[in-house]
């Protein structure tokens, strides 16, 4: 990670007059530019609250070792009147805190008067006892129906008891037994930002986003497959699709605002899209490049040229395992026949870049069922004419509240050290690339996903010392005196009362332990 160049040149940057609003948000990112500018939920957050005249929205990214400063106007965080952060990753948790030390600004609620400290995402949703010490209102759910509420709501108050006078049930704060998630019914007639801001070229490879210089469109939202390791398709149930006449449209706005000439489509099921051809065929018949996220192995293979004539030359799938009773287990019922199938269309295309994801950890997983994912790689890797390139990302099952897996502990860590350094086997076969998360780093990931406010010293430990290395988790939680991979690893009981199961987020106790009664 590097330090931002001070002269940043960027294309729809809003700058306004401080003198003339309400209220002036810092909304931070707790990560690299990189990182917060792949994040759609940024721009979007960008673009509603700077449609307000009455407020100043400048981003704030994370940079190590350094005072966070807004891109716009560089201001600390201690002059804005709010702090907005996008919890996206459990693991972000201690750097948004250091963002706050850092500026000057008192990390514990109980410390601070100003500024207000908000966050949302879906790290929120998911649990956010971890981070309530350091946050004084979560929001729960999807932003748009409730941005103007809350604005309104953090002009106003006060002091913390106006403020939860002032908003609804959809935020969460000190003092509440509970919060429901807001939810847009209607994706046609949700705001979508057009105008998106990008970096003008020549600038650092480093601080290109994930999917280059595109434009970013959400096409859907939700996933009603409910895998049951996968907190989106509980948590943003039901699936909603935007039409494709206004998709269409916020292509064609938005590259004519942008001038770019890729779209990056955003879905956490693109596959599942009504009008998938006719999308991709409208994008790319406007002389447009494009990207698409993971996508099923069970597609329609028709898609496949479209996303050639559109630039794609990597097809990314996710397996989650080698076995198919394991993917049957997690609700994922794809044969290996259909993976293999889809992979010849695709090599005879001309497709020469693949990437699958795969989980271990998973209950009742086993030894053979991890080498069933190194025979399935060498299977697809050996597929004629053999000149094609495989890259594998691994990691391990993490237990997410309001998924049918959140009763289960995660898998020991010793048994996740076997596992991963079995998988390194893979990088022998060649024209293979290994991403293999550190199962310490899953360990962290775990704890602060199902963990309760005792976390809290832990979290703020590790940003007081400024390094994020799972080494610095674990130290800071033997100071602290919890045993992070036993904390990790341990399941809930049936009748224990689990924190998070305060918020409502769409699926009730007994649908989820239905099916987590199925697993065994």
């Amino acid at each position: 990670m590097i330090g931002l160049p001070v002269h940043l040149r960027e294309r729809n940057v809003v700058k306004k007059d401080w003198r003339k609003v309400r209220l002036r948000i810092a909304l931070c990112y707790p990560n690299v530019y990189r990182a917060g500018m792949t994040s759609l939920a940024i721009h979007l957050l960008y673009y509603l609250f700077n449609a307000r005249e009455d407020v100043a929205c400048e981003r704030v990214f994370y940079v190590p070792q350094e005072a966070p400063r807004s891109l716009e106007s560089g201001q600390t965080l201690d002059r804005f009147d709010v702090v907005a952060f996008s919890l996206q990753y459990e693991n972000d948790y201690a750097r948004a805190v250091e963002m706050l030390i850092r500026a000057g600004v008192p990390p514990l609620k109980a410390n601070r008067k100003r500024p207000w400290v908000v966050a949302g995402g879906p790290c929120a949703a998911e649990n956010p006892f971890p981070m309530m010490p350091f946050i004084d209102v979560f929001h729960i759910g999807e932003v748009e129906p409730v941005s103007d509420e809350l604005v309104d709501a953090l002009i106003q108050a006060e002091s913390p008891a106006s403020l939860d006078a002032l908003l609804d049930s959809h935020f969460f704060l000190a003092g509440r037994s509970g919060a429901e998630r807001s939810l847009v019914k209607d994706l046609d007639h949700a705001p979508h930002p057009t105008c998106q801001v990008l970096l003008e070229r020549p600038y650092p490879p480093v601080l290109e986003p994930t999917f280059g210089h595109s434009l970013l469109v959400e096409v859907s939202r939700g996933c009603d497959r409910h895998c049951n390791f996968c907190l989106t398709g509980f948590q943003c149930s039901p699936r909603r699709e935007r039409s494709l006449h206004t998709l269409q449209q916020i292509v064609d706005e938005g590259t004519r605002c942008t001038g770019v000439d890729k779209v990056a489509l955003i879905a956490a099921a693109l596959a599942d899209y009504s009008q998938l051809g006719e999308l991709l065929d409208s994008i790319v018949s406007r002389g447009l490049q494009l990207s698409v996220p993971a996508l099923r192995a069970d597609l329609d293979l028709s898609v496949l040229d479209t996303l050639l004539r559109g630039g794609q030359r990597t097809l990314t799938l996710a397996p989650e395992a080698g076995s198919e009773r394991l993917r049957t287990l997690v609700a994922k019922p794809i044969a290996n026949e259909t993976f293999y199938e889809t992979f010849k269309a695709a090599i005879a295309k001309g497709f020469s870049q693949f990437k699958l994801y795969f989980l271990v950890g998973l209950p009742t997983e086993t030894d053979a069922d991890v080498e069933e994912i190194l025979q399935f790689c060498k299977t697809l890797i050996d597929l004629p004419p053999s000149r094609h390139r495989l890259h594998v990302s691994a990691g391990a099952l993490i237990p997410k509240p309001h998924t049918p897996f959140q009763w289960y502990g995660l898998s020991p860590l010793k048994v996740l050290k076997t596992r991963i350094a079995a998988l390194r086997r893979l990088g022998r076969l060649g024209r293979i690339v290994l991403d293999l998360t550190g199962p310490e780093s899953s360990v962290v990931e775990a704890a602060l996903s199902r963990g309760t406010a005792d976390l809290a010293p832990v979290i703020l430990a590790v940003a007081q010392g400024g390094q994020h290395s799972p080494s610095a988790w674990f130290r800071a939680a033997r100071a602290s005196g919890i045993d992070l991979a036993a904390y990790a690893e341990r399941a809930s009981s049936p009748d224990e009362e689990l924190p998070w199961e305060t918020l409502d987020v769409g699926f009730k106790r007994n649908t989820l332990w239905r099916r987590y009664t199925k697993l065994d």
